[in-house]
């Protein structure tokens, strides 16, 4: 009986209280300086599995690793194959003279084909980290140049909207970086 008494009592706190007020996460990659060379390349509209699209934030706890699951608070101010698109063209814009967003008609040396795969927190017990994956195709001439998926990770130090928005930018700029620079896919 007392039991279900601080049961009813916790609920209807709760409801008195309301639920979290919703937090909008923006994220703004940043990439070193480069030095162009010649070349131009036209970056695709990006995919995204399952979902690696959805504005909700994602997580995996450690217990239940086979289940996505989304906060009810927390959401992307884009959604995170855009902010995938953006971070590609940021991050060639490094590499290349010319960098076209796929939907513009000027001819391009070479085109990226992206999908996002993972964009979520993965607890690992008691570290819990961002995770970015995806898989990206150049093409040259009509041929596959290289292929492959990029994924990086970054700690997670606390629960802040904040913390977690800079968790994903630390892997996003890390996982567009080596695809960029040409490094061997892997994750």
């Amino acid at each position: 009986m007392r039991a279900a008494l601080l049961a009813l009592a916790l609920a209807g706190c709760a409801a008195v209280r309301g639920g979290d007020a919703p937090v909008t996460m923006r994220l703004n990659p940043g990439f070193a300086a480069g030095t162009p060379g010649a070349g131009s390349i036209a970056v695709a509209p990006v995919l995204a599995r399952g979902l690696a699209g959805d504005r909700r934030y994602t997580y995996v706890v450690a217990a239940a690793s086979g289940e996505l699951r989304q906060a009810a608070s927390l959401f992307w101010e884009e959604p995170p194959p855009r902010v995938l698109e953006r971070a590609l063209a940021d991050g060639l814009r490094t590499r290349y003279t010319q960098v076209y967003p796929v939907a513009t008609s000027l001819p391009a040396d070479r085109r990226v084909v992206a999908t996002l795969v993972r964009f979520e927190e993965e607890d690992a017990g008691a570290s819990p980290r961002a995770v970015v994956a995806f898989d990206a195709s150049v093409t040259h001439a009509a041929r596959i140049e290289r292929s492959g998926r990029w994924c990086a990770t970054a700690p997670i130090a606390d629960a802040s909207g904040t913390t977690r928005a800079r968790a994903f930018e630390t892997a996003l700029a890390a996982a567009v970086g080596a695809f960029v620079a040409g490094r061997e896919a892997g994750c």
